[in-house]
């Protein structure tokens, strides 16, 4: 190492870079107590005394540049002490040195050993000689960061400097401009004004905030802050409420930019009266609150036509109750009734067009003594309902019940010992109206849903609160409704029942549910439908358990006549609805007590005599499959393999048990020493049964054996596979069709699990693409392959398989798709459906001329994946279809009178729209060409491809106008 001489410095402050480079050895030199920083200063005399400006700014900037990078607990108290000795002087020199001596000052104070009286001189010496917005913006921004430190860390020190560090902050604020210093000063100012006491200058520090309300600003395109104008907004405000003394200027701003028409402006000053009610005490804001509802009033009685302001009114009342009745409940119960006098007279008059204002005022007043407000509220609202001399229609009667169902929502949110207090009078004559109401809508013809909705929904949010009398009345009424088939009510019901039960479960049971369940087998189907909707939620609570799922098992299992099938249908649906949502431990107890799974295969023997029983079937292999997934591994082997020995899987029936039993086990169970014989009988079933959806059944159960068996047990499994592989394929050389939808299956496991085997079906697979008679088929098998089918359990998924198989295909069909074959064309287009977008883009080079001839077929599932595809590369502005616009552009326009699919009239459409996102020297040249196609388009008989037509049209029609690109 070099001695640092003064000859080595001056050769350091010629260039930047040399600059960089000296400060990076200064520092290792530091470190290594080669010198120490006083010698540095020694070394650095010359050009920090220079007459030179320039000098100085280089000489004071190394300097800060070392400071900058060394350690920060590098330099003891007295070094740092020389230090800011330094710094306070160089404050009065030349304005050019100005922003190094702040990079410096940031540097010294960030320091471990840095003391609060040092950093007091150094604000002292900046507050006289320099002032902050003098400066460049980022050196703006460097100040603001370093008061942000400062403050945080020197608390005690800053606050003997009282009201010099207070204004010598609001000095340097004051006149900022800079979207990104507000940014950062709106961040911290509230801690600092929370910190710190204004003494005598709360107002000059409200003023530098308050002359930036409301924030009107507009992000510079490609601005890379991404500060946005709500941001700035919802920091400027917690500015404006951050002390408690700035309430005398705070509310009266808010106040004055609410008049103005600007929506913006509205929404900022009720966001300021919101953070104001949230943040100033309530005991200060009470002598203006009569000015503030008056404020208020006018933007939520009758309401501005911008629900945003209201809804911002509407908040922010709310919070000025709620945080009153948390401080006082005097002055809540002040606001209250100021806003109740208000808003009673309207209440009482349904028809009038105050109403719905007053009501939604009525609502907010719930947010302070909830209790002392809705008592009142009733009260005007029994008195309409109960006015026998001028009764409310059901729309008017619609109306008050919804706002009584929110304000018992609300009441009821709170504790028990809050809601309790409410009067008992009032909500027994409530409740006594609804349950009357309910009662009297029983008849189809003059029953009113909406209003029955809305009644049964006040019985539900106020349950606790509903007395023995009207509960008996309730039940009564719950009991005659709920066999009406007419309701559509399901979903208001079951809620009011569970809530029902949770709290009595012995009222419920006795005075309702006994009753349903006692004529049950006399409803209708519909009825039974909707009661298992309505009870099963009740399954959860212990009372009602055993009573339900009896019920369930007796419905689901019971021996019906042929003319109540669909009954028995229904209530399998709803054992397996239970089955699916009850925790696995539910269903493994209920096995174990009631023996599900021999139920199920005993009634799937039953079946044959249905009128539709591959539907009946489907339902007791869900039923099956629920079961079994929920036993432990070892209980679902012996379960699969007990019942495997007497299935006789060339029956219908005994394949969908076969489903619901071994399709869904656990992944470690394979089934290794029945593989072959499931293996032959689903095949030979699928051969010779003419039952479509049983040999799907039968499909499904073979691509999950061979996608989870075991290869490498010693059983020969992998032998079995490959023998049954080349049956099949012999089997179709005799042009058994059946045998290719059972390959592509196999095909679909394997290729899953990335096995060898799918490329030797799939090579024969392609061969049979140019079959005469079996080359639609073929083509579906690739349909199969690449399609997904929630309900297909294949538990090993080798990872990266669909790119695998892509790439496969890719180089079988390649050479086929250069010269035109309908069959390999549709069935390579299958797979691009399969293949992950990223995997496509880097093949677009192989797979585009594929896209446009799928865009040229005429067949609609062809086109339907090719305009799809396209699509999402287009949505990405892909330079490769932007550069082949020529060939694209006609296609589309050709389909965008495609007769058979209305889907790819409208994907076509979105896809021309889509295009007008390239740049416009590409577009112009066929402009009006689609501009003129598209004319036809507009009279399409279908309303959504008119709305896509008009949407395209219109962007194609801007194209290179003013302002575009």
């Amino acid at each position: 190492m070099a001695p640092l001489t003064a000859a080595i410095i001056e050769e350091l402050l010629e260039t930047d870079i040399n600059l960089e480079e000296g400060v990076e050895q200064i520092v290792k030199d530091l470190t290594s107590h080669f010198y120490d920083i006083g010698e540095l200063c020694e070394k650095l005399q010359t050009p920090l005394t220079s007459t030179n400006v320039e000098r100085r700014v280089q000489g004071t900037l190394l300097l800060t540049r070392v400071l900058a990078h060394l350690p920060k607990d590098m330099l003891n108290r007295q070094q740092l002490n020389v230090m800011v000795e330094f710094y306070a002087a160089r404050l009065k020199d030349h304005h050019n040195v100005i922003p190094a001596v702040i990079e410096g000052i940031d540097a010294l104070v960030r320091m471990v050993y840095m003391e609060g009286t040092d950093v007091v001189k150094l604000l002292q010496s900046f507050f006289i000689n320099t002032t902050c917005q003098s400066q460049l913006r980022s050196d703006r921004f460097k100040l603001f960061n370093t008061f942000q430190y400062i403050s945080e860390r020197y608390v005690s020190e800053l606050k003997v400097m009282s009201g010099d560090f207070i204004y010598g902050i609001i000095s340097s604020i004051d006149g900022e401009r800079d979207p990104r210093n507000l940014d950062l000063i709106f961040s911290f100012m509230p801690g600092f004004i929370a910190t710190y006491p204004l003494l005598h200058l709360s107002e000059e520090m409200f003023e530098i905030f308050a002359c930036y309300f409301p924030i009107d600003f507009t992000p510079s395109p490609g601005d890379p802050s991404n500060i946005t104008r709500d941001d700035l907004a919802a920091k400027l405000t917690k500015c404006l409420v951050a002390s408690p003394d700035f309430i005398e200027w705070a509310i009266p701003l808010a106040l004055e930019k609410l008049e103005s028409e600007l929506i913006v402006a509205k929404c900022d000053s009720l966001e300021l009266l919101y953070q104001g009610a949230l943040n100033f005490p309530c005991d200060r804001i009470e002598a203006q609150f009569e000015t503030i509802w008056l404020a208020l009033k006018a933007e939520v009685f009758p309401g501005s036509e911008h629900t945003t302001v209201v809804d911002a009114a509407l908040r922010a009342v709310s919070c000025f109750l709620e945080q009153a009745a948390k401080a006082n409940i005097s002055i809540s119960h002040n606001y209250q009734t100021m806003l109740l006098g208000t808003i009673l007279t309207h209440l009482s008059d349904v028809s009038q067009r105050l109403f719905e204002p007053a009501a939604r005022i009525a609502i907010a007043c719930l947010s302070g003594d909830s209790i002392f407000a809705s008592e009142k509220i009733f009260g005007t609202f029994l008195l309409k309902l109960n006015d026998s001399s001028n009764p409310l229609n059901d729309e008017q009667c619609l109306s008050v019940y919804t706002i009584i169902g929110k304000m018992f929502k609300i009441i009821c949110s709170h504790d028990p010992s809050i809601y309790n207090n409410l009067s008992a009078d009032l909500c027994e004559q409530l409740h006594r109206h609804v349950g009357n109401t309910l009662n009297a809508n029983d008849n189809e013809d003059t029953c009113n849903q909406d209003l029955m909705r809305a009644a049964i929904i006040i019985l539900t949010e106020s349950t606790p609160l509903i007395n023995e009398g009207n509960r008996a009345l309730i039940y009564k009424v719950l009991t005659k409704i709920l066999k009406l088939d007419f309701l559509n009510l399901t979903n208001e019901l079951r809620v009011l029942i569970e809530r029902l039960g949770t709290l009595q479960p012995n009222e419920l049971q006795t005075k309702c549910i006994d009753l349903c369940i006692s004529d049950f087998s006399t409803y209708s189907t519909c009825v039974q439908k909707k009661m298992f909707e309505y009870f099963l939620p009740l399954v959860k609570q212990l009372p009602f358990t055993e009573l339900i799922v009896n019920l369930l098992l007796q419905q689901a299992f019971a021996t019906y006549l042929v003319n109540e099938k669909d009954k028995h249908y229904v209530a399998l649906q709803a054992l397996s609805k239970l089955l699916q949502y009850q925790e696995k431990n539910f269903v493994k107890e209920l096995q174990y007590e009631k023996s599900l799974i021999a139920k199920y295969v005993k009634l799937a023997k039953k079946v044959d005599s249905f009128y539709f029983p591959n539907m009946f079937l489907a339902e007791i292999a869900v039923g099956l499959s629920l079961v079994i997934r929920s036993l432990p591994v070892a209980e679902q082997y012996m379960v699969a393999t007990q019942n495997l020995a007497e299935l006789n899987l060339q029956e219908t029936s005994d394949i969908y048990v076969a489903q619901g039993l071994l399709g869904f086990l656990h992944k470690d169970i394979r089934l290794d020493d029945h593989f072959e014989r499931l293996l032959d009988d689903l095949t030979q079933f699928s051969m010779t049964s003419d039952d479509l959806e049983a040999r799907d059944v039968a499909h499904h159960l073979l691509c999950s054996f061979v996608n989870k068996i075991d290869y490498n047990n010693g059983k020969n499994n992998h032998g079995i596979l490959k023998n049954k592989i080349k049956q099949l394929i012999e089997l179709i050389k005799e042009e058994k069709e059946p045998a290719i939808d059972i390959l592509a299956w196999f095909a679909k496991g394997l290729t899953m699990r990335g096995c060898d085997e799918a490329g030797e079906i799939l090579e024969e697979l392609v061969k049979l693409l140019e079959h005469p008679t079996l080359a639609y088929a073929a083509c579906e098998a690739f349909n199969i392959i690449s399609s997904k089918y929630p309900h297909l359990h294949l538990p090993i998924i080798k990872f990266l398989y669909k790119q695998k198989y892509f790439q496969m295909m890719l180089t079988k069909l390649r050479h086929k798709l250069e010269t035109y074959c309908e069959h390999h064309l549709q069935a390579f287009l299958y797979i691009l459906r399969a293949t992950p977008h990223a995997v496509l883009k880097l093949n677009i080079e192989n797979i585009g001329p594929a896209l446009y001839k799928g865009l040229s077929t005429t067949n609609m599932h062809t086109l339907r994946i090719s305009v799809d595809i396209c699509s999402s590369f287009v949505h990405q502005q892909d330079e490769y279809f932007g550069n082949h616009l020529s060939v694209l552009i006609p296609l589309c326009l050709k389909l965008i009178t495609f007769e058979d699919s209305m889907y790819v009239r409208i994907s076509v459409l979105n896809l021309l729209h889509d295009l007008t996102k390239y740049p416009t020297y590409l577009l112009l040249p066929y402009r009006m060409d689609v501009i003129l196609e598209l004319a036809s388009a507009l009279d399409d008989p279908k309303r959504l491809v008119r709305n896509a037509a008009v949407r395209a049209r219109n962007s194609w029609y801007l194209i290179g106008a003013p302002g575009t690109e």
